[in-house]
């Protein structure tokens, strides 16, 4: 297995290149043709304790039935957390991302709580519902708290594909292009160290390999920064189990409109 640098360069240059391709407008917008901008559907990514689920929603219906059955499950005695991975339905829906200050709420009333977990998933944010002595209590936040992304994030993590997607001014969803490494004959991996230190390998064609060796910081918001992830950014950890990793940034008022960034990880 060959490891040199000159690889890791030209593949990361052909990552990059992908990421930041861009389609014709309108020629990926499952949203397209409507008269408004109201979403059709969700994928909702969820947990009951600690079993992780994920559900495409195409209906409202659907979605209530789901809030309902959530509700259920805490007033059970589970923790449930949810989070919409599809995240221009809530920008379509506000034309603006969620706020990054974490929310609270309160509540005896499962009508107000359910209205209060659909709120804040209109904004983009990761709920978590309990449920103790008669009262609902929930927390949304738009990164994970760091305690939560530091004592997870260590091990590695298969990069799976990124999306970006096109909002256009008034919210519109123009287009959106998917990177998976698999499509080209390869595969990513980042390793993050509890050291603060990570390893980004890099599997290409024919059996070459190629590795990069960085560090790895949480901001105080819960915000995962390296120099090796996509565009050496920060992300907002949005969802993170023992199982997948969402994170997600936003380029605002670009030439290009706005750019909503979103990446997914699979634990090995």
């Amino acid at each position: 297995m060959m490891k040199n640098r000159l690889t890791f360069t030209a593949l990361v240059a052909v990552m990059t290149l992908a990421f930041a391709a861009c389609d014709k407008p309108g020629s990926n917008d499952p949203h397209g043709g409507q008269e408004n901008n109201d979403p059709v559907g969700r994928v909702i990514v969820y947990t009951v304790g600690q079993t992780e689920n994920r559900q495409a929603l195409e209906t409202e219906g659907q979605w209530d039935a789901l809030l309902d059955m959530l509700c259920t499950q805490a007033q059970n005695g589970q923790t449930v957390t949810f989070y919409n991975m599809d995240q221009t339905t809530y920008y379509q829906h506000h034309g603006e991302k969620g706020t990054k200050a974490a929310k609270t709420f309160s509540t005896t009333d499962r009508a107000a709580m359910k209205a209060w977990m659909k709120e804040r998933e209109k904004e983009g944010l990761t709920v978590v519902v309990t449920y103790d002595n008669g009262t609902w209590n929930g927390v949304a936040y738009a990164s994970a708290p760091p305690a939560t992304v530091s004592g997870t994030v260590v091990g590695t993590w298969h990069f799976v594909c990124s999306v970006v997607s096109h909002v256009a001014p008034d919210g519109a969803l123009t287009g959106s292009d998917l990177y998976v490494p698999e499509d080209g004959g390869g595969s990513m991996y980042y390793t993050f160290y509890d050291d603060g230190t990570m390893t980004l390998t890099i599997n290409g064609v024919g059996g070459t390999s190629a590795t990069d060796n960085s560090t790895w910081t949480l901001g105080s918001g819960g915000e995962l920064c390296s120099d090796l992830l996509p565009s050496g950014a920060c992300w907002n950890v949005n969802w993170i189990t023992d199982n997948t990793m969402i994170m997600s940034r936003a380029d605002l008022g670009t030439e290009e409109g706005d750019l909503l960034y979103q990446l997914q990880f699979e634990k090995e």
